[in-house]
């Protein structure tokens, strides 16, 4: 469970909610979309089908499988807990079909677990995927026969549930963490009252040792049911013959009385429940109040209008909570809102304040008295007509959008399965929709606003610091703060600012590009500026003609990318302050302008520049429809020419830097993190300190900046544009940026690479707060960068985690997830490696040397099958990839290429990265690898 926010499924969804409905219908009920096929067997099996081909741009091949038990952990017993996940895991054991096991029939076809077949259980469902990328009747055939083993035929045998507890016991472990104990005192707070607290997912570690065999098969048995399963597939099949299949497959299993559910919503109640989020390792001071009541939805015109009002409130009260945090006092800020489920028929609505050490007694006051001030005037007129008029917008634009989804529909499919509702078609629904918007009025959603906030079922928490204990008051004192603000008069609410239209500043004089080389062959174009900076233009039709990539229609973009060596890591100066002065900068956006006119000058213009900082560069990148290519330009120019920084930012940024560096709570995890860096990097990496602020002044941090954008600058753009539009384009808006670094100190700019230190190093803690122990290993080797190494790389990585996945968890049962990285540091010229698991802390250190030896046998992993199936992977991949962005991957690469080559060879040689991913290329490129220079991290319990 997430922090607020993520927790909840939020509810104000652009797609509009009212979209799909629980089933129960009236006359008005709406049907499935007809291009769903489903159906229900005699014996209560459902399925759901949709074939691909309807869609033109349906990924070609593609099934998306997915089996539904309509069952999960809310469904257990108090001496169940954890058995519904432990049962998913079992199914892939032993079936009377499949003696060998369900996982091994899916290696058997190819099928990788993760990638292309995998399981997940949740409190009221679990769900098996399968994933075909080539689809043939056969293969698809047999996945049913799979999905018939996984639902009515395992055997889940007491052996195979000893080794698979291990496992279980794995993942259990690797949840453990600041964040899920966080979650969990959540959940314990917004779903009281209801099972979901009480019946955790994955259970708890003593049911995950002891719970024996015959639970799970009772489970198994009771919910395991035709009448309790759906099978939802897409697939590029006739559903026709599909269905036929399906009922070949499921139709003889007998249907079964189910046993009773337990109630998933909470039970409501006319209380304010108060209560405290307690880690030690919080790091905020948080207080949030949050209304619970029901929702119930069905297919009915009653219930999609209803939807219709939740959906225009939720967005307008979004608004008006943004614009009161302008009124928020001194010590209060971040005042924030959201609206989501906590059980199928119960929602919840939020609200919170972030507050200074000890003003969580103002926090709750202001919250109180915002949420009066709110429900008292309701929403402004004008605010619900454009609520009212966006409604219907979206509704008209969804008729269409919604027509062609790709693999999507498995999305929805499952959805609208797992939440017993109906996908309705897009034109059908919207049209209603369209009818029933008509009949909602400021007066229906001002009193849903008053039934939201006047129900009983309330719920008030508090954050702090380090878990302290925080005396927010009684119930009876907090009625009473509600009481006084109602006994007020309050304010009226605030108003939408009126945001004055801007336009970009005129350029005083054009500057001057010359053309310094030209390859026709690739379509590449290298100018100089007048201001000293480089332009390296492609034109991408050229190479498209070349690899014989067709033109789309969505190809009417323009690519722009900005390179300085404006780095981070200086060797003289702060590395903070180079950092701060570029965050202040970005979000200073046009200085002159406020926030609120440069964010609508953006969105009017639809320009968006991103910004990269790394150890020895800085880089800008943007994208846009061509006719807005002036406009891109303009806004960089704008933030090189004036890279001033608005006083208002540097006041809220350093205020906001100076509580985080006050804050003294420093977790176990981050102190393990810190001398993992000491060793690698051979330097404190400590947090951002208050000594490191104090110096950085507005007028410090503007010099800074202003040291920064005299740096000269590489401009990379892709364009089909006419060449000479986009040099004049250049010319107007680049070629008269002043570049001079003449005036500042020129050591300033001296940076350096951050790269871990030769020579091997051990970091050994026993720091954690939880039963459970971690690895991580950070490796290097020097290798010349290339495309073919980078790709090569890439591929010896996924294999390596492959391997270690299979020694280290399916041989030894020893870890549940392993994650590696593996890639080429262009800036650094490093093969880099990372590897992190957690274990059991007794069984560390032999996984420890076992993840050791698979590395000294790098060159034996590389076989002539797996060399072959990297091949035609990647063969489609890169297909895919240039087919459907070729333009933005020329930016790219071409970028890549110019820096590291002097010249676009890359791009020529594009057709050739294949070539270095033969048996005896990948086996002779292993062979160098060693990874000596190394560091490895132990994170052990406490003592």
């Amino acid at each position: 469970m997430l922090f607020l926010q993520k927790l909840l499924s939020i509810a104000g969804g652009i797609c509009l909610l009212a979209l799909t409905a629980q089933v129960h219908a009236d006359d008005n009920a709406l049907p499935w979309d007809k291009r769903v096929v489903h159906g229900e067997l005699e014996n209560g099996f459902r399925y759901y089908l949709f074939d691909s081909r309807q869609e033109k741009d349906a990924p070609k091949g593609l099934t998306l499988a997915n089996l539904v038990v309509l069952s999960g952990a809310i469904d257990e017993e108090e001496n169940q807990l954890g058995v519904a996940h432990m049962v998913e895991h079992m199914v892939f054991h032993e079936s009377d079909g499949l003696p060998n096991g369900v996982r091994k029939a899916l290696t058997d076809m190819g099928l990788k677990q993760g990638r292309d077949f995998n399981a997940m259980t949740r409190s009221e469902n679990t769900r098996y995927m399968v994933n075909l990328k080539n689809t043939t009747a056969e293969q698809l055939n047999t996945v049913l026969g799979i999905y018939q083993q996984i639902a009515f035929h395992a055997k889940i045998k007491g052996s195979s549930l000893d080794k698979e507890r291990l496992i279980i016991q794995e993942e259990w472990r690797g949840k453990l963490s600041h964040r899920s104990r966080v979650n969990d005192e959540k959940k314990a707070l917004l779903r009281v009252g209801s099972l979901y607290p009480e019946r955790p997912v994955i259970g708890t570690q003593e049911t995950i040792r002891n719970t024996p065999a015959d639970q799970l098969r009772s489970f198994y048995h009771d919910w395991y049911a035709p009448n309790n399963m759906a099978l939802v597939i897409y697939a590029p099949v006739d559903s026709v013959e599909l269905e036929k299949q399906i009922k070949r497959t499921f139709g003889e299993e007998p249907k079964r009385i189910l046993p009773k559910r337990h109630p998933k919503d909470p039970v409501l109640d006319a209380d304010l429940k108060i209560g405290q989020l307690t880690d030690p390792g919080s790091k905020m001071n948080r207080v949030a109040f949050l209304y619970r009541f029901k929702n119930e939805q069905s297919n009915t015109d009653e219930s999609r209008r209803d939807g219709l009002i939740d959906y225009m409130t939720r967005n307008l009260l979004t608004d008006q909570i943004r614009r009161q945090r302008e009124i928020l006092p001194d010590h209060v800020r971040v005042l924030s809102s959201t609206k989501g489920s906590v059980s199928p028929k119960v929602d919840i609505l939020g609200f919170s304040v972030n507050v200074d050490e000890g003003y969580h007694a103002l926090g709750l006051k202001t919250l109180i008295q915002e949420l009066e001030r709110i429900k008292t005037h309701g929403f402004y007129q004008q605010d619900f007509d454009q609520i009212h008029e966006k409604v219907q917008r979206v509704a008209e634009r969804n008729k269409d959008a919604a027509k062609s989804r790709g693999s999507i529909w498995s999305i929805k499919m499952v959805d609208a399965v797992t939440s017993n509702k109906v996908l309705y078609d897009p034109k059908e629904s919207n049209d209603r929709l369209l009818q029933l918007v008509k009949t909602i009025s400021l007066d229906d959603v001002n009193a849903r606003l008053r039934h939201w906030l006047s129900s009983p079922d309330r719920i008030l928490y508090t954050q702090a610091v380090g878990g302290k204990n925080i005396d927010i008051g009684t119930a009876e004192s907090v009625e009473a703060l509600f009481a006084k603000a109602r006994s007020h008069q309050l304010g009226a609410l605030e108003k939408e600012k009126t945001v004055a239209i801007k336009v970009l500043p005129k350029t005083a004089s054009s500057g001057s590009v010359s053309l310094t080389s030209r390859n026709t062959e690739l379509g590449v174009s290298n100018w100089s500026l007048s201001n000293g900076d480089q332009l390296t233009l492609l034109d991408p039709s050229v190479l498209a003609d070349r690899y014989q990539i067709p033109t789309l229609d969505s190809d009417t973009k323009s690519y722009f990318t900005a390179v300085s060596a404006a780095g981070y890591n200086v060797k003289q100066g702060s590395t903070w302050a180079e950092q701060i002065a570029v965050q202040m900068a970005n979000a200073t956006g046009i200085y002159g302008w406020t926030d609120e006119e440069f964010q609508q000058w953006r969105k009017d213009n639809n320009v968006f520049l991103s910004s990269k900082q790394k150890a020895q560069s800085l880089a800008y990148r943007g994208s846009i429809e061509n006719h807005g290519l002036d406009k891109l330009l303009g806004a960089y120019r704008v933030n090189q020419v004036t890279p001033n920084i608005d006083t208002d930012v540097y006041d809220s940024i350093m205020a906001s830097l100076k509580r985080n560096a006050s804050v003294d709570v420093v977790r176990p995890i981050e102190t393990f993190s810190r001398r993992l860096a000491q060793a690698r990097f051979g330097k404190d990496q400590a947090a951002l300190a208050l000594s490191d602020l104090t110096p950085l002044s507005l007028e410090k941090l503007d010099q800074i900046r202003h040291k920064q954008v005299a740096l000269p600058v590489h401009y990379f753009m892709v364009s089909r544009l006419p060449e000479k539009e986009v040099t004049n384009l250049v010319a107007a808006y680049l070629a008269n940026i002043p570049r001079d670094t003449s005036s500042y100190d020129q050591s300033s700019y001296d940076t350096a690479p951050v790269v871990q230190q030769a020579g091997q190093a051990i970091v050994d803690v026993s720091l954690n707060p939880e039963p459970k122990a971690e690895y991580r290993l950070y490796a290097y080797q020097s290798v010349p960068w290339s495309p073919i190494a980078a790709l090569q790389l890439t591929y010896l990585g996924e294999r390596l985690e492959a391997q270690l996945k299979q020694r280290l968890r399916s041989e030894v049962q020893g870890v549940y997830s392993v994650r590696v990285g593996l890639e080429l540091n262009k800036d650094t010229d490093r093969a880099e490696l990372k590897i992190q698991y957690s274990s059991s802390p007794a069984r560390l250190d032999d996984l420890a040397e076992m993840t050791k030896s698979v590395l000294s046998e790098l060159p034996s992993i590389v076989t002539e099958e797996w060399a072959k199936e990297i091949q035609a992977a990647f063969a489609e991949v890169e297909q895919n990839r240039l087919e459907k962005a070729f333009d933005a991957t020329m930016v790219h690469r071409l970028e890549l290429s110019e820096i590291l080559y002097g010249d676009a060879r890359y791009l020529g040689e594009m057709d050739k990265l294949t070539s270095g991913l033969t048996l005896n290329k990948l086996k002779a490129f292993a062979d160098t690898l060693n990874f000596n220079d190394r560091v490895t991290g132990f994170y052990r319990p406490l003592d």
